[in-house]
């Protein structure tokens, strides 16, 4: 417990104490003493019991707006997710919008989840027409778009009377989004490998295509980087598939003396399957993070990787969309995710 409480006669004091108050007391911040309360998992478990155990003693009751919001009719946000074909993905972007929904269940705020294989933008469309059927009943959206143009088309009618934010891959300039730049995580990947290849050494760069989503801006940020190096750069050849990936690599590498290979689109799947012999010997770069990254960086195969916080933007895009439709609040643009680089040492922090 903080030293600034120094006697009983204090905390009576504080009787109509507030979550500001609480958190100068402690000496952190507003947001951390509210996601205590609220029962937020994105918090450790130690500072949110020293949290509840000081609201307790002085008595803490919620403020107005959370009681108000709590007596409020269901807001329902339907969340249109792409299932990528990297799980973890998936995986960690639902954890984040389940634990914004956990955390402002007590407010009637329903977050309703649908994933779609990210090869299927009609399937997604069609959802998002149903859902708009009973626009009535819906008061957000939280969208990953698959197909952009269609997407937008449907839902400019809704713009104004539908809460609408874009997850992992902008919608529009006019839609607040939540989502890294995949352009710059691609400029971070090519400035990392300009420091670990030499002069004239030679980088194979296999394209994969455009998922719609991230692969597309990943390699337009690594050419606009790496190009201005000193590397000798074989490609991009495009390649489009998994099965035509591993032959071109194989038979680029059979007749070049290739040091790096950088691939924007099924890396994992690739590497998995290839003949680990090929890789000998070579810097190997990628995006994202999966069971499979981690194996491969911890057999060294893989030498880092970039991947960006997926949980934070569930958790963010969920946040941002209570606080539109609670607290009125519009005055969102972009908030951009953090991007981290994951190398051997990170994997055993």
């Amino acid at each position: 417990m903080s030293d600034k409480i120094k006697n009983e006669n204090d905390i009576k004091e504080l009787k109509r104490v507030t979550q500001k108050e609480i958190a100068k007391i402690l000496g952190i911040s507003r947001t951390t003493v509210a996601r205590a309360i609220n029962g937020s998992e994105f918090i450790k478990e130690e500072t949110k019991l020293k949290i509840l155990e000081l609201a307790s003693q002085l008595n803490y009751e919620k403020n107005y707006i959370g009681s108000y919001l709590a007596n409020q009719k269901e807001k329902v946000v339907h969340c249109l997710i792409a299932y990528s074909f990297n799980e973890f993905y998936t995986r960690e972007i639902i954890r984040g919008l389940n634990a914004i929904h956990r955390e402002y269940s007590m407010y009637n705020y329903n977050l309703k989840i649908t994933a779609t294989a990210i090869y299927s933008p009609d399937k997604q469309i069609e959802i998002l027409k149903n859902i708009l059927d009973d626009a009535d009943n819906i008061n957000g959206l939280i969208i990953t778009p698959l197909n952009k143009d269609a997407a937008y088309k449907i839902l400019k009618p809704y713009f104004g009377k539908i809460n609408i934010i874009s997850i992992g891959t902008r919608l529009s300039e006019n839609i607040p989004h939540v989502g890294p730049n995949h352009i710059m995580q691609g400029s971070m990947v090519a400035g990392i490998v300009s420091n670990i290849l030499r002069k004239d050494e030679k980088l194979l760069i296999i394209d994969n295509g455009d998922d719609k989503i991230s692969s597309g801006m990943y390699l337009k940020g690594f050419l606009q980087r790496i190009k201005n190096t000193d590397i000798d750069i074989v490609g991009p050849i495009y390649c489009g598939s998994i099965e035509y990936s591993i032959n071109t690599i194989k038979e680029i590498c059979s007749k070049n003396d290739i040091k790096g290979i950088y691939i924007n689109r099924y890396a994992q799947e690739i590497y998995d399957i290839i003949d680990k012999n090929i890789l000998k010997d070579k810097k190997i770069v990628t995006h994202g993070m999966a069971e499979s990254i981690k194996s491969l960086i911890k057999a060294g195969i893989i030498s880092f990787t970039v991947m960006e916080e997926m949980f934070l933007e569930g958790y963010n895009a969920g946040k941002i969309m209570f606080e539109m439709i609670y607290k009125k609040n519009k005055n969102i643009d972009w908030l951009v995710s953090d991007s981290k680089i994951i190398f051997l040492e990170n994997l055993y922090d």
